[in-house]
């Protein structure tokens, strides 16, 4: 009789096990491959499937970075009572598809598709990604940096936090500001593959980045209009 609810005992372990087992590896088995792929694969494909999606709808002058709300559901703001959430509930009844969440999202994948291109030097992402003026300053150092022969690499390490820190709203132009605290390595190498500016240890970043959009235009798209440190 013992031997018996010990064999009983060792089916029922051996079930539990395996059950715990698949749960598991439902959970994590399918984020093995997303979680080997850099950083910069991520922001090539980001930048490749807005591309890709703002082709045909908007003008060459027009395409921007999307950061619109997929869910069509906003979220409790953090700053109940403050003028920060009065303009963002303003936003929100013109536009009813804007979540902040969803926005911060989408702000902190441009923001690391635009730091790679602009590293990189690829300037039809950056047209994709940028305000004319933010551009025409984008472009102006990389060609100061290809006239010297000199080459950027920027590895973004971690972003600690992106948070919408202002908005403003006059007539239908919207504008966001979100702040963000990154650590990244950054090196500019001359044509001898000595570094002339940056370093090759981590540091932080604290930036602060403004989107507009008209939130009367058919386009959803953000579109980067300022950058600045946030020091």
């Amino acid at each position: 009789m013992d031997s018996g609810f010990q064999f009983l005992d060792i089916i029922l372990l051996a079930a539990v096990a395996g059950f715990i087992f698949l749960r598991l590896r439902s959970v994590l088995g399918r984020r093995i491959g997303h979680e080997q792929a850099s950083r910069e694969e991520r922001a090539r494909e980001l930048a490749e499937k807005h591309k890709a999606s703002t082709k045909d709808e908007v003008d060459s002058d027009d395409n921007v970075v999307t950061l619109e709300n997929k869910t069509g559901r906003s979220s409790d703001s953090p700053f109940e009572g403050l003028e920060l959430t009065r303009v963002l509930n303003q936003i929100r009844q013109i536009d009813k598809t804007f979540d902040q969440t969803v926005f911060v999202q989408g702000a902190q994948a441009a923001y690391e598709a635009i730091v790679v291109a602009f590293a990189r030097g690829d300037r039809e992402t950056l047209k994709d990604l940028l305000a004319e003026d933010v551009y025409n300053n984008f472009e102006r150092s990389i060609q100061d940096r290809e006239d010297q022969n000199f080459e950027m690499s920027t590895d973004i390490v971690s972003i600690s936090s992106a948070n919408i820190i202002d908005a403003t709203l006059v007539s239908k132009e919207a504008e966001v500001t979100v702040k963000f605290e990154a650590e990244m390595i950054s090196m500019t190498k001359d044509e001898e593959g000595m570094v002339v500016s940056g370093d090759p240890q981590p540091h932080t970043v604290n930036e602060l980045w403004t989107f507009a959009r008209n939130l009367r235009s058919r386009n959803p798209n953000w579109l980067l209009i300022a950058t600045r440190s946030a020091n």
